[in-house]
């Protein structure tokens, strides 16, 4: 099942049990999907940028019951994806590079652009998700 959700996104990197992604669900140039498939089969999805795991399978025709594998035993329960420190650090990695960069260029002198600035606002707020996700 793994294999079928990772053909459905882009830029996906990583490997191992552990992948990045653009979020099919918003408009996403720089992953901000972590993806986790744990020993026992299920596959855990985090968005950082704020959207719901049905709305990230819902956007790639999916649903969450195919995040788990089969089962004859019950309802599946309610799990918080548990993302080891790796993932945490590579997102924050990413964007705090683009915050570099933004900054490098106000240090010339150069007047960021509206588009920029979103950026900008974007790697803020997936900063600090990941950290507030770590409980840092």
């Amino acid at each position: 099942m793994i294999d079928s959700i990772l053909s459905r996104l882009e830029k996906v990197k990583g490997g191992r049990g552990r992948w990045t992604a653009c979020c099919p669900h918003h408009q996403d140039k720089s992953p901000s999907l972590a993806i986790r498939l744990v020993e026992d089969g299920r596959i855990l999805l985090h968005c950082f940028g704020g959207c719901s795991v049905d709305e990230v399978v819902g956007s790639i025709g999916m649903s969450i019951n195919d995040l788990f594998p089969p089962s004859d035993i019950g309802p599946k329960p309610a799990v918080k994806p548990a993302f080891f420190a790796n993932d945490l650090l590579r997102i924050i990695k990413f964007e705090t590079t683009i915050v570099s960069l933004l900054a490098s260029d106000v240090a010339r002198g150069k007047k960021l652009s509206e588009t920029d600035l979103n950026r900008a606002k974007l790697a803020s707020e997936r900063i600090f998700e990941a950290a507030n996700y770590a409980n840092v």
